[in-house]
């Protein structure tokens, strides 16, 4: 390894050792010049094996398979066979990098492989004995987490294995023991309660798994990625998540990080209310002051409808972050609410200069373009947003309204639509490919209800999926739509701008909004917008 790739793998990983948030333009300069190095390596020894490894695990790690792959194939390629050590370890690279693909068999070819170089490697055992459970051979598996444990009797890796296997062969009281000593030799780790609230997961017992990924919060921070998994958990279980947040912040009131967590996943769910009182408890109680809270507060705020006092809090996060785009644009959004069309378009002009390409700063200029009466303009915004997404549905709806009923167009309002039902659904949830709205728009009554049907039938219905339904049906069925505005707010839908002021597209509920059962509605429910 030369001198020069040797300072530049030193600087790679200090830089990237010190960063605790997202990788910013610096990391990316440092991996580039990383990656520059290797290909200097490469050019100059065509056969460097080790350069590959290097690079193979860069690749690995930027989730860039078929290039990890593809050097990772050299290495083993070109390593010496008298190297085992360091063979074997190319071996187990590939193994990942294969399993990440789905490409289970080979994987376990090159597991074999490393183990037949070095028979008592623990990681090789480690990773063959979880390929293994994965594949369902959980006998063959035993044996290896089995001989691990033979090797370290204090191998957290054993214990967790074991306890799968006997999780998934019906032994649900035998694995929690197997659990409980995998916990005990190391009970201040989080990461050990991240690894067993999978395995509660895999078992059923949803509550003993959010349990620990809340405690794994506590312990750290949210550093080790519980917070992530408690987000991801909430997707499947929100109630559940939820209520298991409830029960550890009764137990420590004084985690602010719980908060955090609780606050953003009501947030992420639509119940802005709910997550407002949290963003106010870790401020009232001084748990942190990033600039964050303050944004999260003013975004609030903002769904709740209440926007001058979001434009308090939207200016204090700018105080502490003055240069992040999507702070301006909320701005922007929050003073567009208020009415005051120049401070939001000023605020909107200083997001598009840190991300001008930024879809949703694209969207909030066609607004408030929209608002100002200049229609070809906010046409314009509209056509830079699908530029920059054109699978998303939402500007193309957009575009249309305003060709509908600012431009009085019809004909390029429909071509916006059918371009609605054109595109392909990526999404994990049924209801955001929006096609319900297009099917309304253009009147065919039969293939909005096959779109209904399929919506309520995809095992995922969100609060927000009742009202895309009640957006859907608004202009055609306004007992419909107000039954199925009910259904939202029954399920925690909580966002009032949405519901009451939005007029910018036909995911509105702007038709019915004169109705006295919608009236009758928004009172009954007033406590979910905190009114």
């Amino acid at each position: 390894m030369g001198v020069r790739r040797n300072y530049m793998l030193g600087v790679v990983l200090l830089g990237l050792s010190v960063v605790s948030a997202p990788a910013s333009a610096a990391d990316d300069d440092l991996v580039k010049a990383m990656m520059e190095v290797y290909a200097e390596e490469l050019a100059a020894n065509p056969q460097d094996y080790r350069t590959y490894y290097s690079r193979s695990m860069a690749y690995f790690g930027q989730g860039e398979m078929e290039k990890a792959l593809s050097d990772i194939n050299n290495a083993i390629k070109y390593f010496p066979r008298r190297e085992k050590d360091d063979l074997a370890q190319a071996y187990l690279l590939r193994a990942k990098i294969l399993t990440v693909k789905g490409e289970n068999k080979p994987a376990l070819t090159d597991l074999n492989s490393a183990l037949r170089l070095v028979p008592n490697h623990r990681l090789a055992l480690k990773d063959r004995g979880d390929l293994l459970c994965k594949m369902g051979q959980y006998d063959l598996a035993k044996i290896d987490y089995s001989q691990l444990l033979r090797m370290d009797t204090r191998s957290q890796s054993a214990y967790m294995g074991l306890a799968r296997v006997e999780a998934h062969v019906g032994q649900p009281v035998r694995a929690k023991d197997l659990l409980a000593q995998a916990v005990n030799l190391s009970p201040k780790d989080p990461t050990v309660y991240l690894e067993r609230s999978e395995i509660y997961k895999e078992m059923g017992l949803l509550p003993e798994a959010v349990d620990d990924l809340v405690y794994a919060v506590s312990l750290d921070d949210g550093r080790s990625g519980a917070v992530q998994q408690l987000v991801a958990y909430s997707n499947e279980a929100y109630s559940e998540v939820i209520a298991g947040l409830n029960r550890n912040i009764g137990r420590f009131p004084r985690q602010g990080m719980l908060y955090y967590v609780r606050g953003s996943i009501y947030k992420d769910h639509y119940d802005f209310n709910s997550s407002l009182h949290d963003w106010d408890t870790i401020l009232s109680e001084n748990f942190f002051n990033f600039h964050s809270i303050y944004y999260n507060r003013a975004y609030c705020l903002s769904r709740l409808g209440r926007f001058d006092e979001a434009r308090n809090d939207i200016k204090r996060a700018i105080e502490k972050d003055s240069q992040n785009a999507e702070y301006y644009r909320l701005q922007a959004e929050i003073e567009r609410g208020a009415g005051d069309l120049v401070a939001a378009d000023q605020a909107i002009r200083q997001a598009a200069v840190y991300d001008p390409s930024n879809v949703q700063v694209c969207i909030e200029r066609g607004m408030i373009a929209y608002d100002e009466g200049n229609y070809i303009d906010a046409i314009g915004y509209y056509n830079e947003a699908i530029a920059v997404a054109p699978t998303m549905p939402y500007p193309y709806l957009l575009r249309a309204y305003v060709q509908e009923y600012g431009l009085e167009n019809r004909a390029e309002a429909e071509a916006d639509y059918r371009k609605v039902l054109s595109l392909d659904d990526q999404s994990v949830y049924y209801g955001d490919n929006l096609k319900g709205i297009a099917f309304a728009r253009l009147h065919q009554p039969r293939e909005m209800a096959r779109w209904e049907s399929r919506l309520l039938q995809s095992g995922t219905v969100r609060n927000i999926d009742y009202f895309y339904l009640a957006c859907m049906y608004a202009m055609t069925d306004a007992g419909k739509a107000i039954g199925y505005l009910e259904k939202a707010l029954q399920s925690g839908f909580g966002d009032y701008n949405r519901i009451a002021i939005d007029r910018y597209s036909s995911v509105s509920l702007l038709p019915v909004r004169h109705l006295a059962p919608y009236g009758e509605l928004l009172q009954r429910y007033h406590a979910l917008f905190g009114k």
